[in-house]
């Protein structure tokens, strides 16, 4: 889990099988998502994504805490673009590296795909 404080705020961002349903729903993929963070292809505006993702993680840490999800994602409207990056891109790569220790690193293709796709853009 990776935390941001936005306006004062701490939240915590959790990438886990919750989020990553999440963003199979709202963008069709973990691709897909990386694509309309970095303006390639169709789908969410580069914003939208960001302050999508934002709202996932978030309400995936709020849920997993047993507290209400009910992050709306306007919370970062006016916060810095670079900051909620990094901390996007270290909870999803959190998560990924949770996913793929423990004896059985890399016998998952999926994973190391949104690894490498991580690193390519991260």
């Amino acid at each position: 889990m990776v935390s941001i404080v936005v306006k004062g705020k701490k939240y915590d961002l959790l990438f886990d099988m919750w989020a990553l349903e999440q963003i199979e729903q709202e963008f069709g993929g973990v691709k897909k998502m990386y694509d309309s963070l970095h303006g390639n292809g169709e789908g969410l505006n580069m914003a939208t994504a960001m302050s999508a993702i934002f709202r996932i993680l978030a309400n995936s840490a709020r849920d997993a805490a047993g507290l209400t999800p009910n992050v709306t994602g306007d919370e970062v409207r006016h916060f810095s673009v670079g900051k909620l990056t990094k901390a996007v891109h270290a909870a999803i790569e959190e998560g990924m590296k949770s996913e793929t220790t423990g004896g059985n690193e890399a016998d998952d293709a999926v994973h190391d795909e949104y690894l490498d796709e991580i690193e390519k853009n991260g």
